[in-house]
Order: structure tokens, then C-alpha cells, then sequence
């Protein structure tokens, strides 16, 4: 199994929502999918897809209505925290913690092992948050994981946690929008 995680805060509000989606295709089948489906789009191959420029935009209108998309093997879901009110290592490792906890207590679908992949973030050392992660998740699931920081510049599947993510920020974030995007609505995990 492998999770892909991004976060999106609401500046001036305190509220940050943690996002992800958990796959059993590994990296390799998700970033070839997203490769084809930048081609299908018509999307230059260069260019990052994030969810404030026009390409994420076109990207997300085109895969919520794609027969591939809807037969991939991928759950997203997403939690929002309010008084998010300090951005340090130890806090935003503490919503992690929280998240994995919800993940491994209810969820149907996980095993033994597990890659997390996260997109960068900006902290002193990457060491001590992997540590901590992998060293949770042994000790209270006894799961062997690998917790990575990529830059989602160079990882497609990354891009398009940040495109599901922007989805839930929308609906945590904005009283005028009552339900999920149909985009992770149907492929919401709970």
C-alpha cells in the first residue's frame, strides 16, 4: 500500500487540511497513468499541476469525467484541523500522527506494509519526522513503513495528491461549498 500525502492551510484562518490517497498500483503505474493522462489533456509535459494555475484546472475537469480515472485503484480522503496556529515541525508531525492514527484505526484497506510519501515541507530535518512516523506507526500497528519527502515537482503522483487536497481544502474551507467535489467524492475513502 502505498499513501500520497500533501497538506493546504488557510492562511489567517488557522485551519490546515491534511489530504492523501492511498493506492495498492505502485508509484511507478501512477506516475506513467498521470504521464498518459498529461498527454491526453493536451497538457505540456514540463509543467507542474497545481490546483491555483489554469493546467490544474483543466487537468481536474478532465479527470472527473475520465473512465480510466474512475477505474483506478485509489481512495482519497481528507481532515481538517482548526487552531493550526504555529507552523513547526513538531506540531505539523503531531496532525500526521492524528491522521495515520484515523487511517490504521478504522480503515478496511491496509496491510502490514506501507510507503508514505509525502510532498516536501519546509522543516530543518527531514530525519527526525521519518523517524518519529515510522517509528509510530511499528510500535501502536506494527506497521513497517517508509515515510518520504519528495518534491512534487519531480513526482506526478504528488501533483495529483495536491489536486485531490485542493478539493477538500474547497469544502473544509468555504461555507458556500455544502458537499464534496465529484472528483473525491467518489473515490472517498469513508
Amino acid at each position: 500500500m502505498i499513501i500520497y500525502l500533501d497538506e493546504s492551510k488557510r492562511l489567517g484562518k488557522w485551519l490546515i487540511v491534511v489530504g492523501w490517497f492511498i493506492s495498492s498500483h505502485n508509484t511507478s503505474y501512477i506516475e506513467k497513468f498521470m504521464e498518459n493522462k498529461k498527454q491526453d489533456f493536451w497538457i505540456p509535459e514540463n509543467i507542474e499541476l497545481k490546483s491555483i494555475d489554469k493546467y490544474g484546472k483543466i487537468f481536474i475537469e478532465k479527470i472527473c469525467i475520465d473512465e480510466d480515472f474512475k477505474n483506478l485503484d485509489l481512495y482519497s480522503f481528507g481532515f481538517c484541523f482548526d487552531n493550526y496556529f504555529f507552523d513547526s515541525e513538531e506540531a505539523y508531525t503531531n496532525l500526521v500522527l492524528k491522521v495515520l492514527t484515523e487511517i490504521y484505526s478504522n480503515c478496511p484497506y491496509k496491510n502490514s506494509k506501507a510507503i508514505i510519501t509525502h510532498d516536501d515541507i519546509n522543516i530543518k530535518s527531514h530525519k527526525l519526522i521519518t523517524k518519529k512516523v515510522e517509528s509510530y506507526l511499528k510500535q501502536n500497528f506494527d506497521i513497517k513503513a517508509k515515510f518520504w519527502l519528495y518534491n512534487s515537482k519531480k513526482f506526478l503522483s504528488l501533483q495529483l495528491a495536491d489536486l485531490l487536497v485542493s478539493k477538500y481544502k474547497e469544502y473544509y474551507f468555504f461555507d458556500d461549498v455544502v458537499e464534496l467535489d465529484s472528483l473525491v467524492r467518489r473515490k472517498n475513502l469513508w
